[in-house]
């Protein structure tokens, strides 16, 4: 790869960090003033209800990472975003499907294993599957920014997912480690698609 092919490459995925910032993060945060002001918090109301086959748990499948139940919860999962997001765009080809992906299988597998009749809201499961995902990467599909990643910051990272798979009250453990069960298994299917890329400029 020359200089000025890896300058390029470098521009593309800096834009794509700015990218996925406000892809991810504009939507939380708008809904979550939305919902303090305009909604009265029943926004929230749509989150994941496992194995509820009605139109609300359905939405939180999909929806559940921008519904917060106070400012310090939507801050916390910021803060984690935003690192994981610019790992994310720095290593990722497309790393917005990849979050969609996320999203989904996340949302999907807490749906699966919840405790009946609890409701479960906040972007910790994306947290936690884009961790996974990053692991999954790094141990079984050799993507070795993931683990280099992995190994910089992997004492926050494991201490994050130690926290966060100790049952709490008022904390989402199916969330937490659907989440991560289902981003080990995405990351371990995915590949590098650095040469790929590269050869488009």
């Amino acid at each position: 790869m020359k200089w000025q092919q890896l300058l390029n490459l470098i521009m593309v995925r800096i834009k794509q960090v700015i990218g996925l910032y406000a892809f991810v993060l504009i939507p939380m945060w708008g809904m979550f003033f939305l919902n303090d002001v305009l909604l009265f918090g029943m926004w929230n109301i749509f989150g994941i209800v496992p194995r509820a086959f009605d139109v609300g748990s359905m939405i939180g499948v999909f929806a559940s990472w921008t519904m917060h139940g106070n400012f310090s919860h939507l801050l916390g999962n910021t803060l984690t975003l935003l690192q994981i997001l610019f790992l994310f765009g720095l290593f990722e080809k497309n790393a917005y499907r990849t979050v969609l992906k996320l999203i989904v299988a996340s949302g999907l597998v807490t749906w699966v294993i919840g405790s009946p009749l609890s409701i479960h809201i906040g972007a910790s499961g994306l947290c936690f599957a884009m961790l996974g995902y990053m692991i999954g990467g790094a141990v079984f599909a050799r993507r070795w920014g993931y683990l280099l990643a992995c190994i910089i910051m992997g004492t926050g990272y494991w201490l994050t997912i130690k926290q966060g798979l100790m049952p709490q009250q008022g904390i989402s453990f199916a969330a937490h480690f659907g989440g991560l069960c289902a981003g080990l298994l995405l990351g371990a299917n995915s590949k590098h698609t650095y040469s790929a890329t590269s050869q488009r400029y």
